[in-house]
């Protein structure tokens, strides 16, 4: 099997070796030695010898293990991916991890993994992050689920938003369920994925974790498959053609809706009107809608005179 090879970027391994050295009992030599690094002359030198005395160190305080062990429990990924590289986060929204493709055969496919230097420094957390997105890789790679990058959706506006907030949700769900089988899961999972289930699906009401094992607990899913279920989950669970009462937000039908629109804050109305300037609350919206926009509320709203 060919070998991956992982690069780190050189400031991410310097910070966390840093951090991580820090009250450790080896920091001594660490410093000493690091000190010494100082006195050659040449700055180009100076540079490689901290490059690699900082790689000496990250690689001794064990720091690379939790991404070597994400991927090489995915013999898919090893096979198919030349190059990883990891790079620094800003901040936890940042990291993730993507697969790239070249068009140069040569080249190759490669993964690009951001990651906080926090994150390094608990292996343990970082592991079970890790094995979840290196899932999602594998699957990418994997012919039988038949992944494509875009979601071929003809909806719009919130109605799109809305059928890729489900799609992310029933792959996770998948992943997690097989990573709970593999015994790779971090604890309660499957509770907090059940959760993101029911507030994706409010139409299944008590139904929800009947229908969420199905996803859970299934295997061989496909990327068809959750896109029908993402899109249409009425047909696609086989569940009793609701009332053609819709949203007219999202123009899905849905058997959840606010029950009482009317009582919606000011601030919430002002920022469903920036992008619905007729829509009244009176109209009503789905719940789905709703959350959507109240997740969205993270800058204030001007008040009108």
């Amino acid at each position: 099997m060919r070998q991956l090879r992982v690069d780190y970027e050189t400031r991410l391994v310097e910070e966390v070796v840093l951090r991580a050295v820090a009250g450790h009992p080896d920091e001594g030599e660490f410093r000493r030695v690091r000190d010494q690094l100082y006195e050659l002359g040449e700055a180009d030198e100076r540079d490689r010898a901290f490059c690699t005395f900082h790689g000496q160190w990250f690689e001794r305080l064990g720091m690379c293990q939790p991404v070597e062990e994400a991927l090489a429990e995915r013999p898919l990924v090893l096979a198919q991916v030349r190059r990883c590289a990891v790079v620094r986060a800003r901040n936890k929204k940042e990291e993730g991890a993507e697969l790239f493709v070249s068009p140069d055969p040569a080249t190759g496919r490669a993964i690009g993994l951001q990651l906080r230097p926090e994150s390094l420094l608990v292996p343990d957390q970082l592991l079970g992050f890790l094995r979840h997105e290196v899932l999602h890789l594998a699957d990418m790679l994997d012919p039988a689920f038949g992944y494509e990058p875009a979601l071929k959706i003809p909806e719009e506006g919130m109605a799109h938003r809305m059928v890729q907030d489900r799609y992310r949700v029933l792959w996770d769900t998948t992943i997690d369920g097989r990573l709970t089988r593999e015994g790779r899961a971090p604890d309660r999972v499957r509770q907090r994925r059940l959760l993101d289930f029911a507030r994706a699906f409010p139409m299944l009401g008590a139904g929800a974790e009947e229908h969420f094992a199905r996803f859970f607990d299934g295997t061989d899913l496909t990327h068809a498959q959750l896109v029908a279920c993402a899109r249409d989950p009425v047909q696609a669970l086989g569940l009793p053609q609701l009332v053609d009462r819709r949203c007219p937000l999202c123009t899905f039908p849905s058997y959840s809706f606010e029950p009482d629109p009317e009582s919606l804050s000011p601030v919430l109305v002002r920022r469903i009107q920036e992008h619905f300037p007729a829509w009244r609350p009176a109209q009503g919206i789905c719940r789905q809608c709703a959350d959507l926009y109240r997740g969205r509320q993270t800058a204030a709203v001007p008040a009108t005179a």
